[in-house]
């Protein structure tokens, strides 16, 4: 056999004849097998390469009781959830294990993150076998745990609790500042809703939301919290991770609405749920950044899994008071100065930046800026300052209400 051939074939021929026709058409058949297997196991290895997920991105939001860890895909993969005891013999903590299938690391993916803040030691990463990675929360101590999905990017996000402190009791006359987190809808690189003459919705409620704040302060034994104070881009799952994180007693996210029809106009608040609402869920869909994907991600795909963290809270009937008080008291105020404003409601929608929250939860949407009255009313000083002022009262009513368990 001469040197370069392929192994198990025999190309030689003695040198004073020539091959038979039915001979190299065998030779000719054998060599396009195997050239075709080669190509066939190329392509699907490019398959393979093309199909697999890249772990991109681990961070996480931590206090002494509370922890969030967001792991941040390349794509929607499977992954399987589960818990391993403690190992004395190997002084190995007990561990909250993801293993994520079809996936790979990335070039930059941390292979530990130390934590040490209460409950959990570390994050740590792994390539466990060619085609799963594994990530592994070592525990130090923890009541219970959860985990949701969420999308554009993908990102499966784990709190971890611990068993909440009893407060010392308070001196005779002395009343407890409850926390309130507002959250300035968008910002930075996310200019949220856009009118004509460059107005943003970044900017218009940021200005809505200090204004609400000064209230709040003002008038109410409260401590007051932003998500953002300037312009600057917060990712969803951290707006309630931060007001879980600081013991907050209610998270009211302030927004501003867009249509593709001028003369839609009004004020409405939104409370976590799911819905068929064809309007409230193309509204969620463009405040979760998903509206720009090729592929939109099915409404049941994370509506199911969004509704379930809700319910397992047990906020969803007091986030329902509290949209309810909210929504009159800012149509009243805005009625004022805008006798026409349109009273769209309280409604159910799946908003990302809702989910997880420890806490009681709305996000209103204080009129349209594709409406040019209401563009002009919204960038007023006096009327943002009516909206403000119903804000105000909305939240003064709810916090009124005995046997809110905040």
């Amino acid at each position: 056999m001469e040197a370069g051939m392929p192994l198990g074939w025999d190309w030689s021929y003695p040198t004073s004849s020539r091959p038979r026709s039915r001979d190299r058409m065998q030779g000719l058949s054998g060599l396009r097998l195997v050239t075709l297997v080669v190509s066939l196991g190329l392509l699907l290895g490019r398959a393979d390469a093309a199909d697999r997920r890249v772990l991109e991105r681990i961070h996480y939001t931590s206090v002494r009781e509370y922890t969030r860890v967001v792991i941040t895909l390349s794509g929607e993969t499977r992954h399987r959830l589960f818990t391993l005891p403690a190992d004395p013999a190997s002084r190995r903590s007990p561990r909250i294990v993801i293993d994520f299938s079809s996936a790979g690391l990335g070039a930059r993916t941390p292979r530990t993150i130390p934590i040490h803040q209460g409950l959990l030691k570390q994050v740590r990463t792994g390539q466990f076998d060619p085609s799963t990675v594994r990530v592994v929360l070592d525990v130090e101590r923890h009541d219970e745990h959860r985990a949701f999905a969420l999308y554009a990017p993908y990102r499966l996000v784990i709190d971890v609790r611990g068993r909440q402190p009893q407060p010392a009791p308070l001196p005779d006359r002395q009343v407890e500042r409850k926390k309130i987190m507002i959250d300035p809808g968008h910002g930075g690189k996310d200019p949220g809703a856009l009118g004509r003459n460059h107005v943003k919705e970044k900017d218009v409620v940021l200005s809505l939301s200090k204004r609400l704040a000064r209230k709040l302060e003002a008038r109410l034994p409260v401590e007051v919290l932003f998500t953002r104070t300037d312009d600057t881009f917060i990712p969803l799952e951290e707006r309630t991770a931060r007001a879980n994180a600081a013991g907050a007693s209610l998270f009211v996210s302030v927004h501003a609405n867009a249509s593709h029809s001028s003369k839609a106009r009004g004020i409405e608040t939104y409370y976590l749920n799911n819905t068929n609402d064809r309007a409230a869920r193309r509204l969620a869909a463009f405040e979760n950044g998903l509206l720009h994907l090729a592929n939109p991600v099915p409404a049941k795909t994370y509506v199911s899994n969004l509704v379930s963290v809700l319910l397992q809270n047990g906020k969803a009937d007091p986030s329902i008071d509290l949209a309810r008080h909210l929504q009159t008291a800012m149509v009243t105020q805005a009625k004022k100065r805008n006798p026409q404003v349109r009273n769209l409601g309280v409604k159910k929608g799946p908003f990302y930046v809702l989910v997880g929250a420890d806490m009681p939860c709305v996000l209103v949407e204080a009129g349209f800026l594709t409406n040019s009255k209401e563009r002009r009313l919204l960038l007023s000083p006096a009327y943002q300052n009516d909206l403000a002022e119903g804000m105000y009262q909305g939240i003064a009513k709810f916090l009124s209400q005995p046997d809110k368990n905040l």
